[in-house]
């Protein structure tokens, strides 16, 4: 029975990070795993020079035209070959157990289909980096599952992998569909994951934290693409933006553009419309 792990890389620019990240991954207890580092537009040289003398039999090295994390991710999936996937960003840690453990959960609780852990910031900070309990209601709010989980790859697949539209918050839409579809959660009460928070001004979680109506734009495609979801489980339009108002961390510009934008497309009103123009 196959029961092979796909641990996928998506790399653009990480020649600092990647051998760091490789080693999290060759030093795991659970050894039955290949590793895919898909290339997404990098200079290939460089890339190679990075790995070079880490050449193990179950990597794999593709290389493709600048397409995004997204399309990344899922032509690595396409290649995969095991019966579960793992992605890693290129600059991210597991911990030396974090395979075994999260593949014993799947193994021993069929409902389980997303299991992860806790986990923690390093570089920049190395504080907690604080996952909320899931619950279907919170989550559909705010993101509570990181991209580095444990999943089947029969999942991934009927889930339709990752939505290349989105170019913020591609992993909480497609742990959407995947919650959805009927897939149960799992947090190990372990810190088995480390979130890289760069130094540089490179970093895209530095990047992310200026780009606001960006964020807004795709919160706005992802509540527009699962709404009946958002609706089944109590969460109407104007319930979430009581609760975002709620939310002293957001600020009332961002979330103000996400509300006349939905105004705009859903109604249309021609007074708005000059309004939103202007």
């Amino acid at each position: 029975m196959n029961e092979k792990i796909s641990i996928i890389i998506p790399y653009y620019n990480g020649e600092k990070y990647i051998r760091e990240t490789l080693e999290s991954v060759y030093r795991q207890t659970h050894q039955d795993f290949e590793v895919i580092i898909v290339n997404d537009g990098s200079d290939q040289n460089i890339l190679e020079a990075s790995i070079q003398n880490m050449l193990h039999p179950n990597l794999k090295v593709i290389h493709q035209e600048n397409q995004g994390q997204s399309a990344a991710r899922n032509n690595g999936a396409k290649l995969a070959t095991g019966k579960y996937i793992l992605f890693l960003d290129c600059d991210d840690l597991i911990d030396q157990t974090f395979l075994a453990k999260t593949y014993t959960i799947l193994q021993q609780k069929p409902e389980v289909r997303i299991c992860y852990s806790r986990g923690k910031f390093f570089e920049k900070t190395d504080k907690e980096w604080v996952l909320q309990p899931f619950n279907t209601y919170d989550f559909l709010i705010e993101n509570s599952i990181p991209i580095t989980a444990l999943i089947y790859k029969e999942d991934f697949e009927n889930a339709g992998g990752f939505d290349v539209r989105l170019n913020y918050y591609e992993d909480w839409d497609f742990w959407i569909t995947l919650i959805k579809n009927g897939a149960g959660t799992y947090k190990i009460d372990e810190f088995l994951f480390f979130y890289r928070i760069r130094t540089g001004s490179d970093s895209l979680t530095n990047i992310s934290s200026d780009n606001r109506l960006r964020l807004s734009d795709n919160f706005f495609e992802i509540y527009k693409k699962h709404y009946a979801f958002y609706q089944e489980n109590g969460l109407d339009f104007h319930t979430i933006m009581s609760l975002i108002r709620e939310n002293k961390k957001y600020k009332a510009k961002y979330y103000n553009e996400w509300y006349r934008k939905l105004m705009y497309r859903l109604f249309k009103p021609k007074k708005f419309n000059r309004i939103y123009k202007s």
